[in-house]
């Protein structure tokens, strides 16, 4: 099984524990391919590129189930999960990006001692930016 890897040794390349690989498991959401002669977990290639994709989208914020419907689409390849998950993680710099921008011009205004009111701290962040980063 040379071209496998331990269950310890995926949960520390993955920056996960042992644990949560073992509830992937039981989920059916990131399942071993093989098992060892002992008995225990080995995963190969794939196992390992199916579970970056569910870390991936775990990250980003999606629930597991959400995650699994994502990831056993059948009309979706690993490389089109990658632009997926690039193009979520673009939106979500964007947002950030424009969060930072409305920050400073708030910071800039008290900074000049100009009195910024309730309405226009809200207008700075704008509904669409602040319920997209911060849940608001």
């Amino acid at each position: 099984m040379e071209d496998h890897w331990t269950v310890g040794h995926v949960a520390e390349l993955a920056g996960v524990s042992v644990r949560t690989l073992h509830h992937y498991d039981e989920i059916r959401l990131v399942r071993p391919s093989a098992r060892t002669a002992a008995g225990y977990r080995a995963y190969s290639a794939g196992d390992v590129g199916r579970l970056r994709e569910v870390l991936a989208y775990r990250r980003l914020g999606f629930g597991l189930r959400e995650v699994a419907e994502l990831v056993d689409d059948p009309s979706t390849d690993a490389v089109a999960h990658l632009r997926q998950l690039r193009g979520l993680l673009l939106e979500r710099r964007d947002r950030a990006d424009a969060m930072v921008a409305a920050i400073d011009r708030e910071l800039e205004a008290r900074a000049k001692g100009l009195k910024v009111t309730p309405e226009e701290q809200l207008e700075m962040l704008g509904a669409g930016t602040c319920q997209m980063i911060l849940g608001c």
